[in-house]
């Protein structure tokens, strides 16, 4: 099916909605989920929240870039950890030994995104000798790399931070690994300029190696072995290559004992594989869908389509 981004109709949708079949539906905790919520609780019937896939598209969300996927959740959002999902309910109660199958897919998925190098957005750069060169990235020294979001990004309003910051980070970054080469990752939204970044990228030059070019996330994560994140998707891109991973907030991720938490989650109440909550948050919480040829897709399909276009 295709799946277009709510906008104001979605509030007159709603509205009549509650007079009718009482179906409400919004994106995510922007203002048409937030009222698609409010009518929920207020009218009952059925609440409907969307929001990107975890493989979105080839180019930036911000550019208009046609999506591959998103997901459809029945009681929350998977970035608000500050009330139950979908997925995380999936993550507390999914059989995922006894489905062989899902397993298999899901180790077949995750070595072909590292393999090929597939992100949330895939419109970047990949790492190569030159680019090492630039920014010192050599075997002398462990690497340690930092990740920074976009101020007001939605995942950091829900994500109980308690109060961290991206220079909080770098901080336990510099004294957690003494003999690290400590880099910073610059988002690609603050990158095209479309955003702005959550940290004063200048000041932490004082601190850190600042990587500011859009360069492919796994391909970059590859070269590190530690990653510092608060809410970032690529911490768990982090987790798929093999490095560890430091979270300060509570992503979608945390919690289930294969991260370092700085924050906890009393609802998360299971201990998972990386290979699980992949399971759950990229195949059975995803819906795919090809842009190109107007259909329903799967990740498989997605993830040769994505590498369709980078080789051409």
């Amino acid at each position: 099916m295709q799946f277009k981004k709510l906008n104001i109709s979605s509030y007159i949708i709603n509205l009549l909605s509650i007079f009718r079949q009482r179906t409400f539906k919004g994106w995510g905790r922007k203002k048409t989920g937030l009222f698609a919520l409010w009518c929920h609780e207020k009218f009952g019937g059925k609440l409907t929240l969307f929001e990107d896939g975890f493989i979105r598209s080839v180019g930036l969300g911000v550019d208009g870039s046609p999506s591959f996927s998103f997901v459809e959740d029945d009681v929350g959002i998977y970035y608000d950890a500050t009330a139950p999902s979908k997925l995380e309910n999936i993550l507390n109660s999914y059989d995922f030994f006894a489905d062989e199958k899902l397993m298999d897919d899901a180790r077949r998925a995750m070595k072909l995104i590292v393999e090929h190098n597939v992100s949330k957005y895939n419109n970047y750069v990949q790492v190569e000798s030159a680019f090492s060169a630039k920014y010192i990235i050599t075997k002398d020294a462990p690497r340690v790399l930092v990740i920074a979001q976009t101020a007001g990004d939605a995942s950091l309003k829900y994500g109980m931070l308690d109060e961290y910051t991206t220079d909080n980070m770098i901080d336990a970054a510099l004294e957690e690994n003494p003999h690290a080469k400590i880099y910073l990752k610059v988002h690609p939204d603050v990158l095209s300029g479309k955003k702005k970044s959550d940290i004063d990228i200048e000041s932490a030059r004082e601190k850190c190696i600042i990587i500011e070019e859009n360069v492919n996330p796994i391909s970059l994560l590859k070269h590190f072995s530690k990653v510092y994140t608060k809410t970032s998707q690529m911490g768990f891109e982090a987790l798929l290559v093999g490095c560890e991973c430091v979270c300060f907030g509570m992503p979608f991720y945390a919690g289930w004992g294969i991260t370092t938490d700085k924050s906890t989650c009393q609802r998360r109440e299971r201990k998972r594989t990386v290979e699980e909550v992949f399971a759950g948050a990229y195949i059975l919480y995803t819906r795919y869908y090809n842009p190109y040829e107007k259909c329903d897709s799967n990740i498989f399909d997605v993830i040769k389509s994505i590498t369709k276009v980078h080789q051409d």
